[in-house]
């Protein structure tokens, strides 16, 4: 059993249906069922998902949204003092966006195992508190 992150992305191919990338990032959440591994992403990236669902012209599809990301079991986690610290690091060591920063900050306040992203200049990095950050398309997961 691990603890895995998933990045903002990996939700909205998944949601979205996207024609190359859902079936993968479907793969990866079956997968985490079958190992009982503990799911989790950030307040940022729900904030950015239903950003995106709120511009949608279905007035209901925000809220459907939320509703499908609580029933797949997903912890959210909070930028807090344990974040301010690695985010402080990684903002002005790698100089990453502020968004990118505040991700891989919450996860290794969390002692995540495994940071599921499709951003490959985030793939490079070591994040202390992270185990490993993998491309979410890496056919080895």
């Amino acid at each position: 059993m691990s603890r895995i992150y998933w990045d903002s992305m990996l939700f909205i191919y998944l949601l979205e249906g996207h024609p190359t990338f859902s079936a993968r990032a479907q793969h990866l959440l079956d997968r985490s069922y079958r190992r009982g591994d503990s799911l989790y992403t950030s307040y940022l990236a729900l904030g950015e998902i239903l950003a995106g669902a709120e511009k949608s012209p279905l007035p209901q599809k925000a809220l459907a949204v939320r509703q499908t990301l609580d029933e797949m079991g997903f912890s959210y986690l909070p930028f807090d003092d344990g974040a301010v610290a690695p985010f402080s690091r990684l903002r002005a060591k790698q100089k990453l966006k502020i968004a990118d920063s505040i991700h891989l900050a919450c996860a290794a306040s969390a002692g995540i195992d495994m940071f599921f992203t499709g951003d490959k200049q985030l793939v490079k990095l070591d994040v202390p508190g992270i185990q490993f950050i993998a491309d979410f398309n890496n056919p080895l997961f």
